[in-house]
C-alpha cells in the first residue's frame, strides 16, 4: 500500500517530544487516502503540520470507520497505515464517553422532527406508512460525538465539519475545507 506520506513516524521513533496534540477526524484521513479527492493535498499538508507540531491521535470510533473503508483489506494494512502516518489510537475513557453521550442527547433533542431540503431550506414532515410515526433524518451518529469529546482533551481537532464540532464541544478546530 502506498500513496500517503510518512508524517514524522521516524522522528517520533527517535524520541522527539510532542508538544501539541491534534485529534484527527475520519473525514480528514479519508481525504488523504484518495489522491483524486479535491481535499487530498490540503489534508496531507495539515496532517504533516500537525505531526510536526506534536502528537496526532485518533480513537476507536475513527479506527472503526477507517476499517470500513475499502482501502484496507486487512487489519494489518490499517495498522501499517497508522504507523506510517504517525497516527496513534488512544482509548476513550468513561468520562469522555459520557461527555459524548451528553452531547449526543443534546443533538437529538435539538434535531426536531422535520426534514429540510439542503438546496432551498424547505421543511417538511414525512410519516411512516406502516406505523404513522414521523420520520427524521439523522445527520450525525454517536461516533461523531466520541470524536468531539476526545478532541476536548487535545489542543485542536482536524476535520471537515468545524461548525458541528464547535456547536457541541469546546474545541479548537482546523478544517480541511479552508
Amino acid at each position: 500500500m502506498t500513496g500517503w506520506l510518512n508524517f514524522g513516524a521516524d522522528e517520533r521513533a527517535a524520541g522527539t517530544s510532542a508538544e501539541m496534540k491534534t485529534v484527527v477526524d475520519t473525514s480528514a484521513i479519508i481525504a488523504l487516502l484518495y489522491p483524486d479527492d479535491v481535499h487530498n493535498e490540503r489534508a496531507a499538508e495539515l496532517l504533516q503540520n500537525a505531526s510536526e507540531a506534536g502528537k496526532t491521535a485518533i480513537n476507536p470510533a475513527v479506527y472503526g470507520e477507517l476499517a470500513a473503508d475499502s482501502t484496507f483489506g486487512t487489519r494489518e494494512e490499517l495498522e501499517y497505515f497508522l504507523t506510517d502516518t504517525g497516527l496513534v489510537t488512544e482509548p476513550l475513557s468513561e468520562p469522555i464517553s459520557y461527555r459524548a453521550g451528553e452531547s449526543f442527547r443534546t443533538y437529538l433533542d435539538r434535531r426536531g422532527d422535520h426534514l429540510e431540503c439542503p438546496a432551498c431550506g424547505h421543511e417538511t414532515r414525512v410519516d411512516c406508512p406502516e406505523c404513522g410515526r414521523t420520520l427524521s433524518a439523522r445527520q450525525h451518529v454517536a461516533a461523531d460525538f466520541l470524536i468531539g469529546a476526545h478532541a476536548e482533551t487535545a489542543d485542536r481537532l482536524l476535520t471537515f465539519d468545524a461548525g458541528f464540532f464547535r456547536d457541541y464541544f469546546d474545541v479548537s478546530v482546523q478544517t480541511i475545507a479552508d
